[in-house]
C-alpha cells in the first residue's frame, strides 16, 4: 500500500510540474551536445571545437558534435546558438570579431553581453600584420614611410564587419592615406596580399604561416601591447610606433543566455581541464595563440563586456557607418 501511495504521488507531482528538474528534464547533458562553429572547417575557432570535443565527450558522458554553420562573417551561426534552448546542448564556439560584428549593424543579429552566457575562453592571440613579397617596404616604419610618401595609393585588405574596423583603426594611428578593399573570403583576401593588389592585411597568424615561411608575403608585426610568447621575434605594432596600439582576439565557448549555472559550471569544468592539459599547450603554441589563465565564466564575461564598450567607441569615433 506504501509503495502504492509513492507511486501515485510521484504521478501527481509530474502531472502538476512539481517535479524536480532532473525527474522531468533528465540530467544534463541527456542527448548530444552540439559545438556549432561559425565558420568553414579549417578555421581557428573550427580547430579548437574539433580539439576540444573529444575530451568534452569525455567529461560530460555523451558525444559532443562539432557543427560548421558559416555565413555573413560568423553572425549565421551564432545567432543559431543565441536563438537555441538554453539547455546547455547547443553551445557556439567564437572569436571576439564574431561576438563584436553586431556593433556593425543597424539591426544587431544578436547581443554579446546579453543573448550568451559565457563558458569560458580558451585562447587569445593578437592579430598578424602582414604585407605583400613584392613591396619593398619590409618593416613596419618603412611601410607607414612608403604610405605616406604614396598617399591613397596604398590598399589594406579586408574580409568585412569586424576587420574593417582593424584596418580603419590602424590607417587613423598611422596617419596614412589608404584604401580599404574589401574580399569575399581569407583565401581571396590572401591571394590578393601575395600579388600585391593589397598591400597590408590583418589575419590569425597560424593563417598566413606558410606563406610567411615562402616569403609570398612578409610578417610586419602583431596587434598586442607587448611581443606574443608564441611569436618571441615578431614586433609589436607599438614598437613599429604606434601608440598603445592594441587588438586582441579572443575565442571562447559559449552558450545562451538563460542556461542554468550549474550546466555552466559542468561545462566550464570540463572546458578548463581540457585547456589545462599538454596537448592543449601545445596545440594552442602551434598555432601561434597564447594561453589563457584564467577559464572561469567570470573572467571571459568580463572580457567580452570591456570589448563591447570598447569598440561601440572606436565605430562611433571613426564614424564607420552601420549596414
Amino acid at each position: 500500500m506504501d509503495q502504492l501511495r509513492i507511486a501515485l504521488l510521484g504521478l501527481t507531482l509530474v502531472s502538476t510540474g512539481l517535479a524536480p528538474a532532473s525527474a522531468q528534464n533528465g540530467e544534463y547533458p541527456n542527448r548530444p551536445v552540439q559545438l556549432v562553429v561559425p565558420f568553414s572547417p579549417g578555421a581557428s575557432t573550427d580547430l579548437v571545437a574539433r580539439f576540444l570535443a573529444p575530451y568534452l565527450t569525455e567529461e560530460l558522458g555523451k558525444p559532443v558534435v562539432v557543427e560548421n554553420r558559416a555565413g555573413a562573417g560568423g553572425l549565421i551561426g551564432a545567432s543559431v546558438v543565441a536563438k537555441s534552448p538554453a539547455d546547455g546542448h547547443v553551445l557556439l564556439v567564437a572569436s571576439s570579431t564574431v561576438l563584436q560584428s553586431p556593433l556593425l549593424q543597424k539591426s544587431p543579429a544578436f547581443s554579446a553581453t546579453k543573448d550568451f552566457a559565457p563558458v569560458g575562453a580558451v585562447f587569445q592571440h593578437p592579430f598578424a600584420v602582414i604585407s605583400s613579397g613584392k613591396l619593398i617596404a619590409k618593416t613596419l616604419p618603412e611601410f607607414i614611410a612608403y604610405a605616406k610618401a604614396n598617399p591613397g595609393q596604398v590598399n589594406t585588405g579586408s574580409l568585412g564587419g569586424f576587420s574593417d574596423v582593424i584596418s580603419a583603426m590602424f590607417i587613423r594611428a598611422a596617419g596614412i592615406d589608404a584604401h580599404i578593399i574589401p574580399y569575399r573570403g581569407a583565401s581571396e583576401a590572401m591571394v590578393g596580399v601575395i600579388r600585391g593588389d593589397a598591400h597590408l592585411m590583418f589575419t590569425v597568424y597560424g593563417a598566413a604561416q606558410s606563406q610567411i615561411a615562402t616569403g609570398e608575403v612578409r610578417l610586419l608585426g602583431v596587434t598586442s601591447l607587448k611581443r606574443s610568447p608564441p611569436l618571441p621575434n615578431v614586433p609589436t605594432l607599438v614598437e613599429g610606433g604606434l601608440k598603445d596600439f592594441e587588438i586582441l582576439n579572443v575565442v571562447g565557448v559559449l552558450a545562451p543566455a538563460g542556461t542554468p549555472a550549474a550546466t555552466i559550471a559542468r561545462l566550464n569544468n570540463a572546458v578548463a581541464k581540457a585547456m589545462k592539459s599538454q596537448a592543449a599547450r601545445d596545440f594552442v603554441a602551434g598555432l601561434g595563440n597564447e594561453e589563457i589563465e584564467d577559464f572561469s565564466p567570470g573572467k571571459y564575461g568580463a572580457l567580452i563586456a570591456a570589448a563591447d564598450q570598447k569598440y561601440r567607441h572606436v565605430i562611433e569615433e571613426l564614424g564607420i557607418p552601420k549596414q
